[in-house]
């Protein structure tokens, strides 16, 4: 049964997003940034539903595969729907660091003029043209992991999770050590979330890194929730990829409210992300995606009641999903309730046809089947 349910899901609910790109011209840092933005693929399914934001720092490098973990992810309910974003800068050595080191005057130093450009030009240019929650998540690499990790200690940044995969904590004499150390304990007034990890690297890097740890396991922040991870078998070029994967599960632990078979009612996942509202500080509205895996495995699992109810909210919220609304039609045939299920399948259908969705065939042959036996139960009446 589980293998079923994973491949019906896995046909209902593959990734598929599209990307925009558009440049910001800064005045409050010396350059145009070039930005790449991926939309969940349920984005089109509501006109009011809001998402959290990624920003990927190393745009042009990073974005394209952080990108498409968050969508599989997310696609799966491991961690939320988020819009992805891409931003690069060519000067990381100026905008990336903290402190002016003797060694680099003049081109070095400015991570405060760069969250400025993330707070006052970047956020407020995505919110205008997106629909963005109130939840941000920033990921970096190298000295891009050493600004996101300098923004996890700041009271005043907006970004709520940060990730930095081998991050530079080198730079300056390990200045962000000490900072991290001279901080005092009611330093920051809401909740954040830090992933920190180390590739097989050698030197300051890793030095650097175990200094980190040392200080964090030593000393502790109200509010500042960390994670660490090693990854022996990658070099400090190959470990974005599997780092930001993990960095997000790790930052999003426990997301799934049924990660096997067990299944839950639709007011016990609501309960269940009442409480993770609590432990994010931000109340997270159930998502298309998850009101379809919690839908099918419920219904796949004998509680068709459940499922029904369950993509039946889902539906309320994403009237414009084709892919819940097929759901729903296959719900309602498990539930025994074939005309209901035939005119959930004649809108998937319909939506579909109008979107031009990837999932028109699998839609169709869904509705063909209901129709054939709809036709096959009329037929037995008239006779």
């Amino acid at each position: 049964m589980k293998a079923l349910i994973t491949l019906l899901i896995l046909i209902t609910s593959v990734c598929h997003a599209s990307e925009e790109r558009f440049s910001i011209t800064s005045k409050l840092i010396d350059e145009t940034t070039a930005v790449r933005v991926t939309l969940p693929d349920t984005y089109a399914h509501s006109d009011t539903f809001n998402y959290p934001l990624l920003i990927v720092l190393d745009g042009a490098t990073q974005f394209p595969h952080v990108a498409a973990s968050t969508q599989f992810l997310s696609t799966y309910a491991i961690l939320p729907e988020m819009i992805v974003v891409g931003v690069s800068t060519h000067k990381r050595l100026q905008y990336f660091t903290p402190t002016e080191h003797e060694k680099f005057v003049g081109r070095s130093g400015q991570a405060n003029a760069f969250k400025a450009y993330l707070h006052k030009e970047l956020i407020p240019t995505l919110k205008s043209k997106y629909r963005i929650a109130p939840y941000y998540v920033i990921s970096g690499h190298s000295m891009g992991g050493l600004f996101t990790s300098y923004l996890a200690l700041q009271s005043d940044s907006e970004f709520n999770a940060h990730i930095a995969i081998s991050p530079s904590f080198w730079w300056d004499d390990n200045m962000l050590v000490d900072t991290y150390q001279a901080l005092p304990n009611q330093h920051l007034s809401t909740a954040k979330r830090w992933f920190l990890s180390m590739a097989n690297e050698p030197g300051e890097m890793n030095d650097s890194y175990v200094a980190m740890l040392s200080a964090l396991n030593a000393k502790t922040i109200k509010n500042l929730h960390w994670f660490s991870q090693r990854f022996a078998d990658e070099t400090h070029d190959s470990t974005p990829l599997i780092g930001n994967a993990q960095a997000l599960k790790s930052l999003f632990h426990n997301w799934n409210a049924v990660p096997e078979i067990t299944v839950m009612s639709l007011a016990q996942l609501q309960a269940f992300y009442q409480r993770k509202s609590e432990e994010y500080g931000y109340n997270f509205p159930l998502s298309a995606h998850q009101y379809n895996v919690y839908g099918l495995k419920a219904a796949y699992e004998g509680k068709t009641t459940w499922g029904v109810e369950i993509l039946e909210q889902g539906v309320k919220h994403f009237a414009q999903s084709e892919i819940l609304w097929d759901s729903l039609a296959t719900a309602y045939t498990l539930d025994n309730q074939p005309a209901k299920a035939l005119t959930a399948s004649k809108k998937a259908l319909r939506l579909a046809k109008a979107n031009h969705s990837i999932y028109l065939h699998e839609i169709t042959s869904q509705n063909k089947q209901l129709m054939s036996k709809v036709k096959s139960n009329d037929d037995s009446v008239s006779l």
